[in-house]
């Protein structure tokens, strides 16, 4: 091995020269800089958290768009409700607040589970983890705000479309 600060790849013709001086009879092959090493020493681990880092990218997708699918079933279920409050009066920020309501409650049903289920399966993958603690109270906060931000952007759709129901439309529909 050869410390060297510039590019290794400028070395490699005077190191073999430098060693055939000293030994003609000395093989020199597989000549590789120290970033190469690393870089095939850590390529499966690379790929496995690129993996790793496209299903959790799907699963927060996958979550965004199960709240939006759940809380537009239960605003097209609950249209005549909506449309009674706000014949009688109800004002229509607070329909869409309710309707937020309803997707931050399910929100923390899910959060609270899933953060002592994500601290558990931390404690069990603390060997793949390099550089973060188990219980980092940054990566646990990014996901609780990745699962509050996804909770928001899935119930933002049916509280609009909960704050646009009329009256009369709903009541034609029956």
């Amino acid at each position: 091995m050869i410390r060297h600060s510039g590019q290794g790849e400028a070395l490699v013709s005077a190191i073999r020269q430098i060693v055939r001086a000293a030994d003609p009879e000395q093989p020199i092959s597989d000549v590789r800089t120290m970033d190469e090493v690393l870089a095939g020493d850590t390529a499966t681990r690379h790929a496995q958290l690129q993996v790793l880092g496209v299903l959790a990218a799907v699963a927060v997708l996958l979550s965004g768009v199960g709240i939006y699918g759940l809380l537009a079933y239960t605003v097209s279920q609950r249209s005549q409700e909506i449309g009674v409050r706000l014949a009688l009066g109800a004002d229509a920020s607070r329909v869409g607040r309710m309707i937020f309501a309803d997707g931050m409650r399910l929100a923390l049903f899910g959060i609270v589970p899933g953060v002592l289920g994500a601290y558990a399966a931390a404690r069990g993958m603390s060997a793949l983890l390099f550089g973060v603690a188990p219980s980092d109270p940054a990566t646990f906060a990014t996901g609780v705000g990745v699962a509050f931000l996804m909770t928001f952007a899935g119930s933002l759709v049916p509280a609009v479309k909960a704050v646009r129901v009329t009256p009369m439309s709903v009541l034609r529909a029956e």
